[in-house]
């Protein structure tokens, strides 16, 4: 599909690295949405078809990454079709792991199209007990999972069973995606008036976080840590999967104390890149098999990247602690960033050196635009603060740089509104919808939020 900039947003700002590469990616993503025989649409992984890529190049693993990036394209069909192939029956949901039904109410919340919710839940809610079939151990209450089926290869759960693809453990990964289902699930059930649905799948998130934050919790190292799951110890390394929970808002404020590590040039913060696995570990940057291949043992994974970053910005909002800052998010969204070039020029492959920044996994026509990530849901809804809420709410807070004198963020589509947002130090925040000014209000934290019910109601233009 050739990028139309008529239905995506437009960021304008004083940095023309993160112009250059929101444009870069927007592009790249349009490249990966494919029409099929049928006429739907679909988007892929890889440019160039892999062995194990499912019906059309799908590939469930980055899935959630696509739905939050593709929720901003002002074409619905696109995504719309493609949640909608998830729940067919040549589809794969759960080759990899995958929060679809997260994946849906993020989309749901930009779009606003109930008759999707409508059509879909069921096959949701039959995915996630599928999961329960397939993964859930009941005697522990945690769901376990092997790191090559959430696409992390030779992490530290699969190098402590001497197993490269294998090696079961209870993760962060499978149990806060499989959190975010059932909270998800519980809140369209809301929706669609389906009470006794609603109180089931809240009953199961809030078990299984109740788990999770018991069990997977190392007090030690203060960070979430896998579990073996043959005989439950705690792995002897902190990953950057650990921090996943917090894009789902799992933890409580006591346990951020873990972001201490984020910023750290012993532990996670590379030079060019967040390390996968803490630099002090012995199994750091160790090659397993031929140089080049794809491993979780250090090198910085786009994938890891986004998801480390998204969770950032939901402590900068969500969270009372006080081991980042929003100069914290800009620093390491700039270096992710800056790892999007080669040769001067933009490019995405798969895997970056975190310590000497060059790509190390890049394989050609196979890796080029590798499409395994997000970047700009991470501007639209960290660095510009839009980040959209239930009840068709959209809550503005940036965290943009002190430095920066201006920023805007236009053609931002919006349950069928056209949204934009104007930033300066003379005026502040600028609220556009439909091309005029628009109060905004506070909420009882203090946060700026337009809501359409408002809009409807009153117009609530200056």
């Amino acid at each position: 599909m050739d990028f139309d900039e008529k239905l995506f947003p437009v960021f304008h700002c004083p940095d023309q690295n993160i112009e250059q590469i929101f444009r870069f990616r927007a592009e790249a993503f349009f490249g990966h949405i494919i029409q099929r025989a049928n006429g739907t649409y679909v988007v892929t992984e890889f440019s160039a078809p892999v062995a194990h890529s499912g019906v059309d190049g799908t590939v469930s693993c980055p899935a959630h990454h696509h739905i939050n990036e593709g929720r901003w394209i002002k074409e619905r069909k696109y995504i719309r079709d493609y949640l909608t192939f998830w729940l067919s029956k040549e589809a794969e949901p759960r080759l990899y792991s995958f929060a679809l039904a997260d994946s849906c109410l993020n989309y749901l919340l930009v779009s606003g199209e109930n008759d999707l919710l409508e059509k879909l839940f069921d096959g949701m809610a039959e995915n996630y007990a599928a999961w329960e079939k397939e993964r859930f151990d009941c005697d522990y209450g945690l769901f376990w999972q092997i790191p090559d089926r959430d696409g992390m290869e030779f992490a530290l759960l699969a190098l402590a069973y001497g197993n490269s693809h294998g090696g079961e453990g209870y993760r962060s990964t499978i149990n806060s995606y499989m959190y975010a289902d059932a909270v998800a699930l519980s809140q369209m059930a809301e929706m669609l008036g389906r009470k006794s649905e609603a109180g089931h799948f809240r009953i199961k998130a809030d078990e299984l976080r109740k788990n999770f934050l018991w069990k997977i919790w190392n007090k030690k190292r203060s960070f979430f840590v896998d579990r073996r799951r043959d005989n439950r110890f705690f792995l002897d390394g902190i990953e950057l999967q650990g921090y996943i929970p917090w894009c789902y808002n799992i933890p409580e404020n006591e346990h951020c104390s873990a972001w201490k590590y984020i910023t750290d040039e012993e532990f996670f913060c590379g030079r060019y890149g967040l390390r996968t696995v803490e630099k002090n570990h012995k199994e750091y940057l160790v090659e397993h098999g031929l140089p080049g291949r794809c491993m979780w043992n250090g090198w910085s994974w786009p994938f890891a990247s986004s998801q480390a970053l998204t969770a950032m910005a939901n402590v900068l909002n969500n969270y009372q602690q006080k081991f980042v800052s929003a100069e914290d998010y800009f620093r390491l969204l700039k270096i992710y960033t800056m790892s999007h070039y080669k040769d001067g020029m933009p490019y995405l492959a798969e895997a970056y050196e975190p310590d000497e920044g060059y790509w190390y996994v890049d394989r050609g026509a196979r890796s080029k635009n590798y499409n395994h990530s997000s970047y700009c849901d991470l501007i639209i809804t960290g660095l510009a603060g839009l980040r959209p809420a239930p009840e068709q709410k959209v809550i503005i807070n940036p965290l943009v740089p002190e430095s920066w004198e201006f920023f805007s963020l236009e053609n931002v589509s919006f349950c069928g509104f056209e949204l934009s947002l104007f930033f300066s130090h003379d005026k502040g925040v600028t609220f556009l919808v439909d091309g005029k000014e628009t109060a905004l209000k506070r909420d009882g934290k203090g946060n700026l939020f337009w809501q359409r019910a408002d809009h409807d109601k009153i117009g609530a233009i200056l």
